[in-house]
């Protein structure tokens, strides 16, 4: 028996049948082979390319960086009122605010495309920065970092995740003021 491919023409009458030889085994292979490698490297640097990287804690190294940096406030020595309105705008309804010392200064920073809100608290003569941003769906429940002599502490608050920031030195004395944070 012999396979016929539809495409090809067959013999006119009369003349012989032209035979050609099979494909030889490790062409089949090796054609396999060089598809599937080139389908699995094209899947690996398209999920690469598309997918952002892992977010390790961006929200602490974000704090500390607004701790360390001299910045210009949206909001100077803003009332509580114009504080929690503010805050409504920038990441939205019941975020935790802070409830201690006297707040210096508001800005609003933009991290991984949404909105988080940072405010300078003084505290006990320091000065302390409190970073909230609307959680991303799942959260490290608490997480904690020393920096050189900064220290932050980062929990989970209903739907947002809440960091601080502030001497290493003083820490138990601040974290003890910010309640929720678990020190």
């Amino acid at each position: 028996m012999k396979l016929v491919e539809a495409e090809a023409e067959g013999p006119v009458e009369g003349d012989e049948a032209i035979v050609t030889p099979p494909r030889p085994a490790h062409r089949r292979v090796s054609v396999s082979l060089l598809f599937t490698l080139l389908v699995l490297t094209g899947t690996v640097v398209s999920i690469y390319t598309v997918f952002p990287a892992p977010r390790d804690n961006v929200l602490v190294t974000e704090a500390i960086e607004q701790h360390r940096n001299a910045v210009a406030w949206d909001l100077t020595t803003p009332s509580a009122t114009e504080l929690r309105a503010w805050a409504l705008g920038v990441v939205g309804k019941d975020a935790p605010l802070p409830a201690v010392g006297q707040v210096v200064g508001a800005r609003k920073i933009e991290i991984h495309h949404r909105g988080a809100a940072v405010v300078r608290v003084r505290l006990d003569g320091g000065d302390i920065t409190y970073v909230v941003q609307h959680a991303p769906g799942i959260s490290p429940e608490h997480a904690k970092r020393t920096d050189g002599e900064l220290f932050a502490s980062e929990w989970v608050n209903g739907k947002f995740t809440c960091v601080v920031v502030g001497p290493a030195a003083t820490r138990e004395r601040w974290l003890r003021a910010f309640g929720d944070a678990k020190h």
